[in-house]
């Protein structure tokens, strides 16, 4: 029997409504991650993110995908900081 997949869970900070998840999936000799947002109370995917394929233990798979998280994170508070300067709300 598999221990896998397996779900890591991230809390975000300043949104108390969606967290990111972190699927590790064994497959044959390697490991995948699977990377969302999520909704916090009903688990569904608000936004996926990416997947990471063949890495050799599902440490190293959970940690790229940890990674991937957070780089998708600074780049979206990145634009988020141009659109305030700018005025613009994201929304035009």
């Amino acid at each position: 029997m598999s221990d896998f997949p397996v779900e890591k869970y991230i809390d975000l900070e300043n949104n108390p409504y969606l967290m990111g998840r972190i699927t590790i999936h064994h497959v044959k000799d390697e490991f995948h991650a699977e990377v969302d947002i999520i909704h916090r109370e009903s688990h569904k995917i608000f936004k996926h993110v990416d997947i990471i394929y063949r890495q050799y233990t599902s440490e190293e798979a959970l940690i790229l995908g940890v990674q991937r998280l957070r780089l998708f994170l600074e780049k979206i508070e990145a634009e988020q900081a141009i659109n305030d300067r700018s005025g613009n709300d994201g929304l035009h």
